[in-house]
């Protein structure tokens, strides 16, 4: 099965039920799902496919890609969470599936397959997948780039080959594919895969050579020698590469540019060089931050990474036939980590797109466990699914204690860890017995299990305390009303009323000035937030509803006018109960 035709079948199954399964079940998580949801939907009423926008103002977080996906989702199938992320789990899906063709041209079948089971079932993988974010569709797009390389280069078990397209076709797909990145997420769309290539380049075109004395210190700098990095950025065809993306990319970035360079501006200046100088949004993290965040959100699979680091290790120093997959493998990880490693602002998600170049590289590691040809100890496998038994344990344990004082009465949501348990303990019984891949094949499974019952069941169960439905309906039945939110605003609550709401940052005297322009308003605020006015405005603007503000000990409350028919509405609720 493993290598057989109806591989690509088993994957593509496997990937749709991760990706897939409940997937429109929980409503849009605040803050970043709402926005580019909420974006689409603004953007398709007022059929402008060019200025991306939300809560009626210019956007200058992303580029239009995404927009441009949801909005065709909503076209079809209406505007729904389900159609919010459905391009992202679809896109996912043919992910794994390149994920599968480009191991299978590098290294084997077997890598190939246990590669793409274990991108379908890992953890910040699935996530991407399933929520309406531009995570999945950079990872996407930055996949096709590099399958579209590894297709270009043609066989790469030749020792002839240049290891870069020839055709000028071809590497006007290659960069054409990196256009769609720029697209997606702006830039690195390009610079980082054409660094991966280049860096994989540097290494590959390099003389032998054996370096004796001082001069072995220098080996690690030899690829950025300088003639030979000029020979290897002029190999790269530059002029063509570069054209080829702008005319995929540039049109739209120059039209906004036209239309209304506040976006050029806020996006390039603010999202992009702020965002690489300094930690935006209190965004920041210790140099090993994304080590850290590799290890978690490639969990259930990052138990291998230590046997995979030992293994690529020997499989280079014996200069093994799939070396040079391996070797670009490794430049598509190294270049990508260190680039946001170096940047300031740091998010989890952000290296996500060299996730499939991560386990291809597990991949290889477990099909040489399953063939019996690797050299690092069986022990290192068992070692991993004790630490698969020791997470499961832990969600078993300290998850009720932990959801307690969260999200009261959820205990039940402890039972995620069952998969990691289980699977582990299969895993160490059918390794123990010489069949280490029924083994790996039961862990596929929990891991499989583990995504479905994290994001399918718990993520519901979670979403069932957002209790704020009764202050969405107000602000959007409220048609005669203007919208304020005093100090606090989620975009959930945009998107879901369908209303733009102007937001107050500031204090007591702002918000004075603000209502009395406004004829009748209508204001979102904490309960903290409340108590902090005088009695004056309190009195003047009277509470009409409340609820629990979701995972904070705090109410989110509706005021208005004394003399509204909301604020009298409420006033006879209350003597009623009274």
């Amino acid at each position: 099965m493993k290598g057989g035709r109806f591989t690509p079948w088993l994957l593509a199954s496997v990937a749709a039920i991760s990706f897939f399964a409940n997937l429109g079940g929980a409503r849009l998580w605040d803050r970043d799902e709402p926005r580019n949801a909420g974006c689409a939907v603004e953007m398709l009423q007022a059929n402008d496919w060019i200025t991306p926008r939300f809560n009626a103002e210019v956007r200058s977080h992303k580029p239009v890609l995404l927009y441009w996906l949801m909005m065709t989702s909503y076209a079809v199938l209406g505007v729904s969470e389900f159609s919010a992320r459905f391009f992202s789990a679809a896109l996912s899906v043919v992910g794994v599936l390149l994920t599968y063709d480009m191991g299978r041209r590098l290294l084997n079948r077997e890598a190939a397959f246990w590669g793409a089971l274990a991108l379908a079932t890992s953890l910040m993988f699935a996530m991407a997948a399933r929520i309406a974010t531009p995570d999945a569709l950079l990872i996407f797009t930055v996949t096709l780039a590099m399958w579209t390389y590894v297709w270009g280069v043609g066989d790469w078990s030749d020792p002839e080959t240049k290891y870069y397209p020839q055709s000028w076709w071809k590497l006007t797909l290659l960069y054409g594919a990196m256009g769609l990145a720029m697209l997606a997420k702006g830039p690195i769309g390009l610079v980082l895969p054409t660094a991966i290539i280049g860096m994989f380049l540097l290494i590959q075109r390099l003389p032998e050579e054996t370096a004796t004395g001082w001069r072995r210190w220098l080996t690690p700098l030899r690829p950025f020698a300088p003639l030979h990095f000029l020979k290897t950025v002029w190999f790269m065809r530059p002029l063509l590469a570069l054209a080829a993306a702008l005319v995929v990319a540039l049109p739209w970035y120059l039209w906004v540019a036209v239309r209304e360079f506040a976006w050029i501006r806020g996006f390039f200046w603010e999202h992009n060089l702020g965002r690489a100088t300094a930690a935006m949004e209190g965004h920041q993290g210790p140099f090993i931050f994304y080590i850290v965040a590799i290890c978690i959100g490639f969990f259930p699979w990052s138990i291998f990474f230590v046997p995979t680091i030992l293994d690529l290790t020997a499989q280079i120093r014996r200069r093994a036939k799939e070396m040079p997959g391996l070797i670009f493998l490794a430049c598509w990880c190294c270049v990508w980590i260190t680039l946001f490693t170096i940047a300031k602002t740091k998010l989890p998600s952000y290296v996500t797109p060299c996730y499939p170049a991560l386990a291809l590289l597990v991949g290889a590691t477990l099909a040489r466990f399953v063939s019996g040809e690797t050299e690092v100890s069986r022990r290192w496998n068992f070692a991993g699914f004790a630490i698969s038994i020791v997470v499961g344990l832990g969600f078993l344990i300290g998850a009720p204690l932990a959801l307690d004082q969260v999200i009261p009465g959820e205990a039940i949501l402890a039972i995620v860890g069952i998969a990691p348990l289980v699977g582990g303990i299969a895993a160490i019984y059918f390794s123990s017995r010489n069949q280490t891949g029924v083994g790996l094949g039961v862990y596929g499974g929990a891991s499989l299990a583990f995504v479905l019952l994290l994001f399918a069941f718990a993520a519901q169960r979670v979403d069932r305390h957002q209790l704020n439905e009764s202050i969405i309906t107000i602000l959007r039945d409220s048609s005669d009303e203007e919208l304020f939110a005093y100090n606090a605003l989620e975009p959930s609550w945009i998107f879901y009323s369908g209303r733009s709401i102007q937001e107050i940052q500031g204090d007591e005297q702002l918000l004075q000035q603000e209502i009395a322009a406004s004829p009748a308003p209508l204001i979102v605020t904490t309960r903290g937030q409340y108590e902090m006015l005088s009695d004056q405005t309190r009195k003047q603007l009277p509470v009409v509803e409340s609820v629990p503000y979701f995972l904070r000990k705090e109410e989110l409350i509706v005021i208005a006018p004394s003399d509204s028919p909301l604020a009298k509405m409420a006033a006879l609720r209350n003597s009623d109960a009274r």
